[in-house]
């Protein structure tokens, strides 16, 4: 028996040669499947980070795994835990009875009501689906293969979305992987959504207690005295006192006159709408409208600079702003207004003065008065968006209010709340 030579046979060289090249064609089609499913999630999440009503966010994300997958229909479906229920969100590729059947399942129910009992995904051949699955309305539908991915937002499951085939599609485990991190970015867009509905719902309804309580403490006020005096002038007509009479008529109609006003005051500032890094022209427009109406002069000066601020403090600042404004057309008896906005970096105060009679802050005699409630708002509405508010006054001096916004307020930062 001879021995080896130690040399290769042709066969042996061309195998060796073949599997370099076998290797690199493997991970040359591993690079193009990676960056594939990175584009795909790449896509995905640009489409999910816009700023669109829920039902366009779930149809967009819809679109486009549907035609990144190569599906021919799919669906997304949101999760009530109230009614234990999945409702169809939006849905492409598949027919109005399908529709109507899926609007609306119950958990446990059909495909995607195991998968949102389970949490785990489903990937099934309609022709042969696992025992008790019931895939009646897909195989309907004419669909070979039905799938179900949890969308999840980390542990809470807030629905479930399909992609359908009409030819038996086969998933791989890659592909498989990339739908359920699809589930979760698209959890994660939904729940950001619904905080920032939320947010805007509590906000809207904080708007509104504060339109109530001025309403009725300043209106509802203005409102009880005509009251009264309708009632002191059909006594003096009663008894004949007609001198009186009028001089009551007089003060009904300056009554009303100021209600008028107050009212066309609350319309003002709920009307309100800055456009951000406007705020000098909004103030600059308030204290022109205030000087015409109250022949009193206003004087606006701006120190320093600094980055604008977020556009619901700027709104929250014109509110008090305006209530100031009022007050001292009311009460102060000023011939001169001055307004000034002091900005430096992290700091923004905003000054009201007035050379009016004042009033003394220590000892104020009615804490129900109009005044006392003006600033009782007004000191709300600092705290809402995390400033200070301070009012310096005495009996003959004028007055000064003064607003503070720290760093924390600044858009930067975000909202601060004491």
């Amino acid at each position: 028996m001879r021995a080896n030579s130690g040399k290769l046979s042709p066969n042996h060289l061309q195998a060796a040669h073949a599997m370099p090249e076998e290797r690199v064609a493997e991970e040359t089609l591993t690079l193009e499947q990676r960056n594939r499913e990175l584009g795909i999630l790449y896509a995905a999440t640009s489409l999910l980070a816009e700023q669109v009503p829920m039902e366009t966010l779930c149809q967009n994300f819809l679109d486009h795994i549907k035609s990144a997958l190569g599906a021919d229909a799919g669906a997304v479906r949101l999760y009530m835990p109230e009614s234990q229920k999945l409702y169809l969100v939006t849905y492409e590729g598949v027919s109005e009875q399908f529709v109507a059947r899926e609007s609306e399942l119950d958990c446990g129910e059909c495909l995607c009501g195991e998968v949102i009992e389970s949490g785990r995904q489903a990937v099934f051949d309609t022709a042969a689906p696992p025992r008790g699955m019931k895939l009646g309305a897909c195989i309907r539908e004419g669909f070979a293969t039905a799938t179900a991915f949890s969308i999840l937002h980390g542990k809470q499951r807030l629905g479930v979305y399909n992609l359908y085939y009409r030819q038996t599609h086969p998933i791989s485990s890659q592909e498989r992987n990339l739908l359920e991190t699809l589930g979760q970015h698209l959890g994660v867009a939904i729940e950001n959504h619904r905080l920032k509905s939320r947010e805007m719902e509590l906000a809207v309804s904080e708007e509104r207690n504060l339109l109530a309580q001025e309403l009725h403490d300043s209106i509802a006020q203005g409102l009880a005295f005509l009251n009264i005096e309708v009632q002191l002038l059909q006594d003096s007509l009663h008894k004949g006192r007609y001198d009186e009479a009028l001089q009551t008529a007089g003060q009904l109609r300056e009554g009303v006159q100021e209600s008028y006003d107050d009212v066309r005051e609350l319309l003002v500032h709920f009307r309100t709408r800055i456009l951000q890094s406007d705020l000098d022209s909004a103030l600059t427009s308030a204290l022109e409208k205030f000087e015409g109406q109250t022949g009193i002069a206003t004087r606006f000066e701006r120190i320093g600079s600094g980055a604008p601020l977020a556009p619901a403090n700027e709104i929250q600042i014109m509110h008090i702003v305006q209530e100031s404004l009022s007050n001292i057309r009311k009460h102060a008896r000023a011939s001169n207004v001055y307004l000034t906005v002091r900005r430096r970096p992290g700091q923004t105060e905003i000054e009201v003065r007035d050379d009016g009679i004042g009033f003394d802050t220590e000892n104020e005699p009615n804490v129900h008065s109009e005044r006392h409630v003006g600033l009782k708002i007004m000191r709300e509405r600092a705290h809402r968006i995390g400033g200070e508010l301070r009012i310096v006054s005495r009996i003959g001096a004028g007055a000064r209010l003064l607003l503070s916004l720290p760093r924390a307020a600044r858009e930067e930062g975000g909202v601060c709340h004491e």
